[in-house]
């Protein structure tokens, strides 16, 4: 005997691999998962009942059921088709009914008509049956996870104070999606480095090919649950300044202006926040908003009152000694357009001050002809450019033998790297 069922199913099918009939695991209301269909039997006679009256594991059919379902996404309008095979481990043949079992609560609720299920009723004793299950969305179907089963009898399983479910079964779960039409065109990460009493500001873009205006309400995000450990703290909520449209016209742009302002007497350290856009999408789910979260990284520093200081020795074959200096306030942007400086000064060994000379600057850059759409690199045409590295270079000439000390008192720098060479002669 050759059947047609017609059932509803959105977008996710979640495949049973090769099975027993088994128990449903109690936190699952709605399906059996892969792991409860093996272990039905063992479990049936002490934890559940069917839906006629209680019994024991041996008056469920000993049938396997095997899906090759692999999850792909579905748009409305778009099919797929996948095979599930039910394998007769009784004595004899087993007539079977396939039918969809949809949840009897929830959302975005299977529809039967989704769904085309053919194959023969009749599995004979020690065989097995495939089945060609197509899964339909119509065009306009709503976004959403859609979730249900493809029974093949009549038999269920109960716990106490949850609905019934099949035993031989095979999941569905189906996303159905689309396009979205709000993208977020610029880096999703905000990070930078901003001195104490002073302001950074960096700017969001967000981009909206849709057809209808989509509101923009961006909020600095709650904290309460997040827990920053090491030496990153939350940032204060009052210091950030967020400047943004109330709306994206449809084909247009928005750009979010989030300026962080820590007060003068704000301690040095890393600060980590996180900010929500208030974005609504009207092609993706409410429940997936975490594709507007921004991320904020920011290094808070304080200008130093104090030199830094360290020694070095200096050998009687010491033609000169050169100090670089490489400071660190480009790697994410300072908050500051005052460039980079140093107050350099070298102590001989007697004691006495050298205020060293400045004799070379090196700006180094990098240039990609694969990062022209990192939202992260200056976009020159076709180039994707990083610079902003330096180096300072300062020189003494016939330094004196003994230990010397080195002074530098940074400006406008959060950090910097230094390298100390003498250089001898080879007589």
């Amino acid at each position: 005997m050759r059947f047609r069922v017609l059932a509803m199913i959105v977008l996710v099918v979640g495949a049973v691999p090769a099975a027993t009939a088994s128990a449903p695991s109690p936190a699952d209301a709605t399906a059996l998962s892969d792991r409860d269909v093996s272990s039905v039997q063992e479990t049936a006679s002490e934890e559940t009942t069917t839906n006629d009256s209680e019994s024991d594991s041996s008056d469920y059919r000993n049938l396997y059921v095997e899906s090759d379902y692999d999850y792909p996404d579905l748009k409305p309008g778009e099919s797929t088709e996948f095979t599930v095979t039910v394998k007769n481990g009784e004595d004899s043949e087993v007539d079977l009914d396939p039918h969809v079992v949809v949840p009897p609560v929830g959302e975005n609720l299977l529809n039967e008509s989704w769904v085309t299920i053919e194959g023969d009723s009749t599995v004979a004793a020690g065989g097995e049956q495939e089945f060609s299950v197509t899964v339909s969305v119509p065009e306009d179907a709503e976004i959403g996870h859609y979730r249900g089963q493809i029974a093949f009898t009549d038999e269920t399983v109960t716990y106490p104070g949850r609905p019934e479910r099949p035993v031989h079964a095979a999941s569905l779960s189906v996303r159905v999606w689309q396009e979205p039409t709000v993208e977020i065109v610029s880096s999703t990460y905000l990070r930078g480095q901003v001195e104490a009493g002073d302001s950074a500001t960096k700017q969001i873009v967000i981009e909206n090919t849709g057809e209808q205006a989509v509101p923009l309400s961006p909020q600095f995000g709650d904290e309460r649950n997040r827990r920053y450990g090491g030496s990153s703290s939350k940032i204060d909520p009052a210091w950030v300044d967020i400047e943004a449209p109330s709306s994206i016209d449809p084909g247009e742009t928005a750009t979010v202006s989030v300026t962080v302002s820590p007060p003068e007497d704000a301690e040095s350290m890393r600060y980590r926040g996180n900010l929500d856009l208030g974005l609504k999408d009207p092609n993706r789910a409410d429940d997936r908003g975490y594709w507007q979260e921004i991320s904020m990284n920011f290094e808070v520093w304080n200008q130093p009152e104090q030199a830094f200081e360290t020694s070095f020795d200096v050998s009687e074959d010491a033609e000169n000694v050169t100090l670089t200096l490489s400071p660190r306030t480009a790697m994410y942007g300072s908050s500051s357009d005052d460039p980079a400086n140093f107050e350099v000064t070298f102590v001989k060994p007697d004691g006495t001050t050298v205020t060293a000379e400045r004799v070379q600057v090196t700006d180094r850059g990098s240039v990609d002809l694969s990062e022209t759409n990192n939202p992260d690199v200056e976009q020159q045409g076709e180039y994707g450019v990083r610079s902003g590295a330096q180096e300072f270079v300062y020189r003494i000439d016939d330094p004196e033998a003994g230990s010397w000390d080195l002074q530098v008192m940074p400006e406008n720098v959060i950090g910097f790297g230094y390298e100390i060479v003498r250089n001898e002669s080879a007589e």
